[in-house]
C-alpha cells in the first residue's frame, strides 16, 4: 500500500498514468456507439508528449511515509483527479477537433484529412459527455481531498495555489455547464470555453505543480 500510495506522488507516475488514461478513453468512446476513429491522430501527440517528458523525472522515493498519506481518502483523492484531468482534457481534444472543422467548413474547403472527421454534432455531443464526467470527478476530487486535509491537517481548506486554481477551474466548467443546460450553448461557444479551461489546467498541471512552493505540490 506504501509503494501504491507513494507513487501517486511522482510526477512520472503522474504523466504516465494520464498518458494511458487518455488510451483508454479514446478506447471506450469508439467501443460506443459514437464512432470518433480519426480523433487517434489529435490524441496520439499528447500522448507522446506525456510519456517523452515522463522519462525525464525521476521516480522519486518517500521515506519514512508519512502518516498523512495513510489515509484512504488521499488515493480516492488523488485517482477522481487524474480521472477528471483525462476526461476534460479528451474533452479539449475534441473541443479542437469541432473549432477546426467548422472553420475549415466556413472555408467551403474541406481537405481529404477534414473530410474523415466526424460531424460537428458527433463532436459536440463527446465534448459535452467528457464535460459531465470531467466535472464530476472534478468534484469529488475536491470534496475527498478536503475530507482528507481535515483528516491529516485539521482544516478543510488551504488556500494553496493549487487549490485555489482548481477551484477557478471547477468554476469555469460549472459556467459552461450552466450555460449549455440552461441557456442552450452548442457548437462553437462552448469548444471555445473548454479550450479556455485548457490554459487554466496547464497553469495548474504544469506551473503551480511544478514549480509553485508550499503545499499541494510537486515543486517543494
Amino acid at each position: 500500500y506504501q509503494i501504491f500510495t507513494t507513487s501517486l506522488l511522482s510526477f512520472k507516475f503522474l504523466l504516465n498514468f494520464l498518458s494511458w488514461e487518455l488510451v483508454l478513453i479514446y478506447f471506450l468512446f469508439i467501443l460506443s456507439p459514437i464512432k470518433i476513429y480519426t480523433t487517434g491522430f489529435f490524441l496520439l501527440p499528447l500522448v507522446l508528449i506525456f510519456l517523452i517528458l515522463s522519462y525525464f523525472f525521476p521516480q522519486e522515493i518517500f521515506s519514512p511515509f508519512s502518516p498523512y498519506f495513510k489515509s484512504l481518502w488521499f488515493p480516492l483523492h488523488a485517482f477522481t483527479g487524474l480521472f477528471s484531468h483525462g476526461f476534460l482534457l479528451f474533452g479539449v481534444i475534441i473541443s479542437l477537433m469541432y473549432v477546426l472543422q467548422e472553420r475549415e467548413i466556413k472555408k467551403k474547403h474541406l481537405g481529404v484529412f477534414f473530410r474523415k472527421l466526424p460531424p460537428l454534432e458527433y463532436l459536440d455531443r463527446v465534448a459535452e459527455k467528457c464535460l459531465y464526467l470531467g466535472f464530476i470527478f472534478l468534484s469529488f476530487a475536491i470534496i475527498s481531498g478536503a475530507i482528507w486535509s481535515e483528516i491529516a491537517f485539521g482544516n478543510y481548506w488551504r488556500w494553496s495555489p493549487k487549490e485555489v486554481i482548481t477551484l477557478i477551474l471547477w468554476l469555469i466548467y460549472a459556467v459552461l455547464i450552466h450555460q449549455r443546460v440552461l441557456i442552450g450553448w452548442r457548437g462553437k461557444k462552448a469548444a471555445y470555453m473548454f479550450l479556455f479551461g485548457f490554459s487554466v489546467w496547464l497553469i495548474s498541471f504544469f506551473v503551480i505543480n511544478l514549480f509553485a512552493k508550499g503545499f499541494h505540490t510537486y515543486g517543494s
